[in-house]
Order: C-alpha cells, then sequence, then structure tokens
C-alpha cells in the first residue's frame, strides 16, 4: 500500500503532466508552436511552349493561391519554397516578404513552378513550404490545403494536366 507522501507525490506528477500536455495542446491549436497556415482558393494556370517541330520545350504553372492564418497570434511569412523533385520554383507574385498575416487574415500569393521532368515529378509528392519568423527564431512549415492536408491527387491533377501532353 501507498503512503500519503507517495500519493502525494503521485497526484502532483499527474497533475503536471495532464498540465504539459494542455498547454502543448493550446500552443499547437493556437498557432503558437507551429502556425497554423492553410491554403484556400488554389487554382493553376499552366502553360506549355512547343518548339516548331511540336515537341514540348518548357512546361510551367502558376499556383495561385490564398495563405490563411488560421491561428490565433500573427505569422510573419519570410518565404515561400517548394521541396520538389523534378519542379522548380521560378518565382513568387504577391506582397513583398517579410508580410504578417494576422490572426484570421488572407494573403493573396502565387507559385510560379518549372516542370523539369516529369517522371521525377510525379514519383515523390511535391511540399509546399513557408518560412515564418517568431520572437524565438525562424521555423518553415507546410501549410495545409482548403480540406486539409494537400493531397496528393492535387498534386497529380496539376502536374497529370502538363506532363500528358
Amino acid at each position: 500500500m501507498a503512503t500519503r507522501r507517495e500519493l502525494r507525490w503521485l497526484r502532483a506528477a499527474f497533475l503536471t503532466v495532464a498540465a504539459v500536455a494542455l498547454l502543448g495542446l493550446g500552443a499547437s491549436v493556437s498557432g503558437l508552436a507551429v502556425p497554423g497556415l492553410r491554403l484556400d482558393r488554389i487554382d493553376p494556370e499552366h502553360a506549355v511552349f512547343n518548339d516548331e517541330a511540336g515537341r514540348v520545350r518548357h512546361m510551367s504553372v502558376r499556383l495561385n493561391h490564398t495563405v490563411v492564418n488560421d491561428g490565433w497570434f500573427p505569422a510573419t511569412v519570410t518565404g515561400v519554397g517548394l521541396r520538389a523533385d523534378g519542379v522548380r520554383l521560378t518565382g513568387v507574385q504577391g506582397p513583398a516578404f517579410p508580410v504578417t498575416i494576422g490572426a484570421g487574415e488572407r494573403v493573396q500569393m502565387a507559385l510560379d513552378l518549372e516542370v523539369i521532368d516529369c517522371d521525377r515529378a510525379a514519383a515523390t509528392l511535391p511540399e509546399q513550404v513557408i518560412r515564418v519568423e517568431r520572437w524565438w527564431g525562424s521555423q518553415s512549415t507546410a501549410p495545409t490545403g482548403p480540406d486539409g492536408p494537400i493531397s496528393e491527387s492535387y498534386w497529380e491533377f496539376v502536374l497529370g494536366t502538363l506532363c500528358d501532353r
């Protein structure tokens, strides 16, 4: 049987663990620990350029979208990137960086991508990343799509429209 002292220690340990878990959950949900950024209204524009013989020479896509801050705290975006194989980010259209997106606010931007190799691009799922500055440092985060994580079927649509020509 446990002594009173042991029971008090166990109770204190349990309450400490519960408090830390709740604080961690609150920091995550609020956007304090990880920015709550989401891409909304993603609208791709495709362009394919052929040479005189009809061979495809250049394929590009512009991803027009809105970045929404679903967190409770502002997020200062210092850059946007793309982790992808066979696709290169050639430009970002929108506000000049750094741009602060307040809680619940939206910012319009477009990513210009060039498809270099369709086979490599189709083999791995591209991931858009947003670089965010906080008072304690910077971090990169992958925003979600309008309905959760950006799906493989979305990238298959974007790349397939170009690469199936």
